[in-house]
């Protein structure tokens, strides 16, 4: 009898101890798995009202100056704030790789160079230099479409983690100072600097390369491999940086995972994109899961996580007055096929986690 309760007294330690070390390993997943919370936001990011703007400039100069040592050129951006005209001075460099190129775009990417002074009290104070996607070419509507539907894309991201970069979508002019030269109107995109980002988190950027995805923020990446998945968008890498930007932003603990450019993901379906020939798939609308795997219980997680910003997600898009009946009816059919594919066990055994990266 003395034995019996002898051994179920070492069981008792042995279970007690288990419990104990096992409830060690989820608080330090999760003091590691935490995602971190942002600041306030700059005034240019605090709306999602589209801004209105018109940039002068030598147009003519800048749009071909797309080699490799491209300079920078001035410009004046103005816009109305409370019926006064905003006047600032800026420099505008041509940036990009693929869209750089004039036999894909002819209206390439630019970068925004503004004097921080001379920005004080204005919606671009604390802004120094900044991203602004452009429409690629001119006069084709198809441009503009893609311009609000990887606009959208962003604000999804922001809706699944508030550690993604903030955008604005604008509206611009673009008034060339020749005058031969017509002018252009165009929507674009502002992304948030790396340094804006920074500053909201307190972060520190990181360009380590070759690590795995989920040698990331362990959390954060769960929900970015979903999001890339959902989106159809198989352009991006961690081990190479390739439209990831790697921030630390707790001291000793992994860095986050921040993706950008969505132009090739399958939800924007822009008739430039391609899909990579490894994947061994016919349209970027096919989608790949890029993630390392995870056990059958976490992906489970991180499909409820998904299922709880569903209504959320799917409003964005039907509510956004400047998608057509046509594009919005396309985009919740992509959608639907994601969250029908993750609420099927099956699918989600055949799609995912089968085909997570070992």
């Amino acid at each position: 009898m003395k034995k019996n309760k002898s051994a179920a007294s070492v069981l008792l330690k042995i279970v007690s101890r288990l419990m104990l070390f096992s409830l060690c390993i989820h608080a330090v997943f999760f003091a590691h798995g935490q995602e971190s919370v942002s600041t306030k936001s700059l005034p240019l990011f605090s709306s999602h009202e589209i801004l209105e703007f018109t940039i002068k400039a030598d147009f003519k100069t800048i749009l071909n100056d797309i080699g490799e040592d491209h300079s920078e050129h001035p410009a004046v951006i103005e816009y109305i704030d409370f019926q006064d005209t905003v006047r600032l001075d800026c420099k505008i460099r041509t940036r990009g790789n693929f869209r750089r190129d004039r036999k894909n775009c002819s209206f390439p990417p630019l970068r925004l160079n503004f004097k921080k002074k001379q920005t004080l009290g204005t919606l671009f104070e604390d802004i120094d230099k900044i991203k602004l996607v452009t429409h690629c070419r001119s006069n084709q509507k198809k441009y503009q479409r893609y311009l609000v539907r990887e606009y959208l894309v962003y604000r999804a991201l922001n809706i699944i983690t508030d550690t993604s970069y903030q955008t604005r979508l604008v509206h611009i002019k673009y008034e060339d100072i020749h005058p031969d030269s017509k002018s252009v109107e165009s929507f674009g995109i502002l992304i948030e600097p790396d340094e804006v980002f920074e500053n909201r988190f307190t972060a520190t950027e990181s360009d380590q390369k070759y690590l795995f995805p989920d040698s990331t923020n362990y959390v954060h990446m769960g929900k970015i491999t979903f999001f890339q998945y959902m989106i159809g968008n198989t352009d991006w890498a961690v081990t190479t940086l390739h439209n990831i930007r790697l921030f630390t932003i707790q001291p000793e603990e992994p860095p986050y995972s921040i993706p950008y450019d969505f132009d090739w993901c399958g939800l924007v379906n822009t008739h430039y994109a391609a899909p990579l020939p490894r994947f061994g798939t016919t349209s970027v609308t096919e989608r790949v899961y890029r993630g390392q795997c995870r056990p059958w219980e976490q992906l489970k997680q991180t499909v409820a996580y998904f299922n709880s910003k569903q209504s959320e997600l799917f409003s964005l898009f039907e509510n956004y007055p400047y998608l057509s009946k046509g594009e919005k009816r396309v985009i919740k059919r992509y959608l639907d096929d994601f969250y029908k594919t993750i609420n099927n066990d099956r699918l989600l055994k055949i799609r995912i986690f089968d085909q997570c990266l070992k």
